[in-house]
């Protein structure tokens, strides 16, 4: 039975190129008018450019994990920290430099969610006798909320 062998891990300076590059064809890579083949071709050059200057094997969906978890974790830093805003009033967990270039390419809707219930004044429509109900809505997009 073989093993698969592990490829190294991303070190500082090679994520930050991945993300470089991805933030500079980031038009092309995610726009709905670009085809598929030019998609996956930009990624091919973005892992070509990675490889010659860190000498790694890494391919074109070794670079779009990396990607999904560079989002994924800085996605997560901000919901933490929008947490400790509600629970202290002050965000105490700090976006490394590479989270702050993450989340500078997604929407606040991506990160904080289109809105949250306040379910403190929460009530459903009337259903079989029950009472009618009153929803409160807030949209919170980056440090704005909006009723």
């Amino acid at each position: 039975m073989s093993q698969k062998v592990r490829k190294s891990n991303f070190c500082e300076a090679e994520t930050k190129l991945v993300l470089t590059e991805i933030r500079n064809n980031f038009d092309n890579l995610y726009g709905k008018s670009v085809p598929a083949s030019e998609k996956t071709a930009i990624w091919r050059s973005i892992c070509s450019r990675v490889n010659s200057i860190y000498a790694k094997a890494r391919d074109a969906e070794d670079l779009k994990k990396k990607w999904r978890d560079l989002r994924l974790k800085a996605k997560q830093t901000a919901a933490k920290r929008q947490q400790e805003i509600v629970e202290t009033g002050a965000a105490k967990t700090p976006h490394s430099e590479l989270e702050l270039l993450v989340l500078d390419t997604l929407l606040p809707e991506s990160v904080a969610g289109v809105g949250t219930m306040d379910t403190s004044m929460a009530r459903m429509p009337r259903q079989q006798g029950k009472p009618e109900c009153i929803v409160r809505v807030q949209l919170f997009i980056g440090s704005k909320i909006f009723h």
